[in-house]
């Protein structure tokens, strides 16, 4: 059972992002079929498609952070000693953690605002209370995952500096 947990843990963005955009493809096509061979589109298609698709993005920033594959400008930051390369780091990644909780913030003051109103998709009628939501959701993993980064550090020595191969081989 843990070695299962750990495995959701280490793989649950991916796993969710990578069903989101199957699903997105498969209604996509079908979508395309409907409108251009048979001349009788489906009108739900699209907007769970870009549901879809919106969730897929957050969950894949996770993703990103907990690979440390985020966008960086690794170049410029390599050409400085180990030292001041995991300063900047370590600066860069406060900056990104303090702007990660507060898009967090206003994203569960939006969902707060959209809890006192009455706010539906036009085709489906899904409040958008739910559609809205992944935007707390997500900078609340991808805090959680940078964080996750630091805790490695902290506790089995694994640098930020350091690839996701590497540090993986370090803990096992």
């Amino acid at each position: 059972m843990r070695k299962w947990l750990q495995r959701l843990e280490c793989h649950l963005e991916e796993y969710i992002a990578g069903m989101l955009l199957l699903i997105m493809a498969i209604l996509v096509f079908l979508q395309v079929v409907m409108r251009y061979l048979f001349h009788s589109p489906f009108s739900w298609s699209d907007e769970i498609a870009i549901y879809c698709m919106v969730w897929s993005v957050y969950l894949s920033a996770s993703w990103a952070v907990r690979e440390r594959k985020h966008i960086r400008v690794m170049n410029f930051i390599h050409l400085f000693p180990k030292k001041i390369q995991l300063a900047l780091i370590t600066m860069s990644d406060l900056i990104w953690l303090a702007c990660s909780l507060f898009i967090f913030w206003q994203a569960i003051l939006l969902e707060r605002s959209l809890w006192n109103l009455q706010y539906e998709s036009p085709v489906l009628e899904i409040d958008q209370k739910w559609p809205y939501l992944i935007i707390a959701l997500g900078f609340a993993l991808m805090t959680f995952r940078q964080l996750q980064i630091y805790y490695h550090w902290f506790r089995h020595g694994i640098s930020p500096l350091e690839s996701k191969e590497h540090a993986v081989e370090t803990l096992v």
